[in-house]
C-alpha cells in the first residue's frame, strides 16, 4: 500500500530493502515534482541475533542482546558456513530466546551459529515537511547493502487530510480463518495473519484507487469490512485455502473479484465523498440514486 502521511502530523515510516540487508542509508522527502522537501534521518535496525540450537525450519532458540524482535517484521538470515548465502524471513512470535519464523527460509537449512539481523529501516517524515495535501510524493532511499553495492529505491506517499485504518487486521483474519480451516489456524502463529491482513487490505484500497478515489475522503473505513472479508477469501484462494466443493478454482477466484467490485462500488454509491478535501460534505459531493420506474406496454 502506498504511505499515507496524515498533514500537519510527523509521521514514521519504515522500509525493508529486498535484495541485501542494509548496512546504512539515507533518504529523501520529494514533492510531486521531484524537488527535495526534507532529508531526513534513517536508522537502521541494529538486532543481531545467533541461532544456538533448531527444533524445527521454522522454530530456534537464539542469542544476543543487541536490539528488541518484533512479530511480523522481516529479518534477514545469514548462513555461518557461507556469509553470501541469506535470506529474509518473517519474525512471526517470539517467547524470551525462542523465535517461531512465518515459514521456513527457501534457500537456507537452519544451523547453529547462523544469525537474523535486522532488515528494517526507517525515517520519521516531519509534520512541515507533510504541511501540503497533495498526492505522489515520493521517499526515496539511498541504501548500502552487506554486499557493498548501493541501490535507491522509490515509495510513493500521499499527505492526507487524515489516516487509513486497514480493511482486515490480523484478529479478523485469525477468527475467518479458524472458523473456517481450524486446523490451518492452529498451526500457524502472528505473522501469518498478519500478513494476510495487509495483502487483503491492500487488494481493497487498489481497487478503491483505481478509481481516482481516497479512502480518507470518504465517510468511514469501517465501511469496507466486507469488501475486506472477501479481498481476505481472494488472497485464501491464492494460496488454494478454498471452501468445500470448489472445483473451478479459477473460476471462483474471478467471481469473488466480481463480487469485490460490487461491494467496493456499493460503498462508493451509498457515501459522500470529499472532492475538495476540506472536511465538509457539500451537495454536490453526495452521489444520489435515481430509480425509474418501468412498465411494460
Amino acid at each position: 500500500m502506498d504511505i499515507i502521511l496524515p498533514e500537519d502530523r510527523a509521521t514514521l515510516v519504515e522500509f525493508y530493502p529486498p535484495e541485501s540487508r542494509p548496512s546504512s542509508a539515507t533518504v529523501r522527502f520529494l514533492s510531486p515534482a521531484g524537488s527535495s522537501l526534507a532529508t531526513p534521518a534513517a536508522t537502521v535496525d541494529t538486532l543481531s541475533r545467533t541461532i544456538a540450537t533448531v527444533t524445527d525450519a521454522e522454530v530456534y532458540s537464539v542469542t544476543g542482546a543487541t536490539g528488541t524482535p518484533a512479530a511480523g517484521r522481516l529479518y534477514w538470515w545469514t548462513s555461518s558456513t557461507d556469509p553470501t548465502l541469506t535470506a529474509q524471513v518473517m519474525l512471526s512470535e517470539w517467547t524470551g530466546t525462542t523465535w517461531y519464523l512465518e515459514q521456513p527460509a527457501a534457500t537456507i537449512t537452519g544451523a547453529v551459529g547462523d544469525t537474523f539481523r535486522g532488515a528494517r529501516i526507517t525515517t520519521t517524515i516531519t509534520a512541515l515537511a507533510a504541511a501540503t495535501r497533495g498526492e505522489n510524493y515520493r521517499v526515496e532511499w539511498t541504501v548500502t547493502g552487506a554486499d557493498g553495492v548501493v541501490r535507491v529505491y522509490d515509495q510513493v506517499a500521499h499527505v492526507t487530510r487524515k489516516g487509513i485504518r486497514p480493511a482486515m487486521d490480523a484478529g479478523s483474519v485469525r477468527d475467518f480463518v479458524s472458523s473456517a480451516w481450524p486446523d490451518v489456524a492452529r498451526r500457524r502463529r502472528f505473522g501469518y495473519f498478519a500478513r494476510l491482513a495487509s495483502l487483503a487490505s491492500d487488494r481493497v484500497w487498489r481497487r478503491i484507487r483505481r478509481g481516482g478515489r481516497f479512502v480518507h475522503l470518504l465517510a468511514d473505513s469501517d465501511d469496507f469490512a466486507a469488501a475486506g472479508r472477501i479481498a481476505l477469501e481472494r488472497e485464501l484462494a491464492g494460496i488454494n485455502l478454498l471452501p468445500a466443493g470448489i472445483l473451478d478454482i479459477a473460476g471462483y477466484r474471478d467471481e469473488l473479484d466480481k463480487q469485490l467490485n460490487a461491494e467496493i462500488e456499493d460503498v462508493l454509491s451509498a457515501r459522500p465523498y470529499d472532492d475538495d478535501a476540506d472536511g465538509a460534505i457539500d451537495a454536490t459531493e453526495i452521489r444520489t440514486i435515481n430509480a425509474i420506474a418501468l412498465r411494460r406496454s
